[in-house]
């Protein structure tokens, strides 16, 4: 499954396709930066730098991502949303569009009603024993960007995964007129050899 989703403000589309089974969503690709996002749901509950992540980064070839690169890919893919707790109808807007392609990763009440978010670790420390973590999250009609989050490393926590990356090359699969006009070339020098061969051989 390959599903292609353009933020209203994006540059570049972020598309949703999968990663170890057929409609997993798992993975986010950005053809800005040519990097996949593993979304942090599937890390979701796992302490910081987890044997699974260990194994996602030895085998899978993921790094962490870095406090600049997950605010780049949520400010330019998702309209600059605010930071500022408790939000704005924006950010709600925001959040929403970031949800429908990283996944909610928890969704408890706060303030009376529901209340989603999806943060991830990054590779960038915080104050000692501590990373800090981005999300995004929904506060009743509001919502906002979750930024420079310290979160202790050894603490575990359902809204919280990692944000994973690892980069890719764009696969150039040609136009169906292409393959047509490679066939029927082809199919002449097929010909053309036939003909040579029963001249030489009469």
């Amino acid at each position: 499954m390959i599903l292609t989703i353009s933020a209203s403000a994006a540059n570049a589309a972020l598309v949703k396709t999968d990663f170890l089974n057929p409609n997993d969503g798992l993975i986010v690709k950005d053809s800005t930066t040519l990097f996949e996002w593993l979304t942090p749901v599937y890390t979701r509950g796992l302490i910081y730098n987890d044997p699974l992540v260990q194994s996602l980064i030895a085998i899978q070839g993921f790094r962490y991502a870095t406090a600049t690169e997950v605010t780049s890919m949520i400010n330019l893919n998702f309209g600059n949303p605010t930071t500022v707790d408790p939000g704005d109808a924006v950010g709600f807007a925001s959040a929403g569009q970031f949800f429908s392609l990283f996944g909610i990763a928890e969704n408890i009440g706060c303030q009376g009603g529901p209340c989603p978010r999806t943060q991830g670790f990054t590779s960038t420390p915080g104050s000692i024993g501590e990373q800090l973590a981005f999300g995004m999250i929904q506060v009743g009609s509001t919502g906002y960007f979750i930024t420079n989050n310290p979160w202790p490393i050894g603490s575990t926590d359902q809204q919280m995964g990692s944000f994973l990356i690892r980069p890719y090359v764009e696969s150039t699969v040609p136009e169906a007129s292409s393959v047509a006009l490679i066939g029927l070339g082809l199919v002449l020098l097929a010909a053309q050899r036939k003909v040579g061969t029963s001249l030489s051989h009469p």
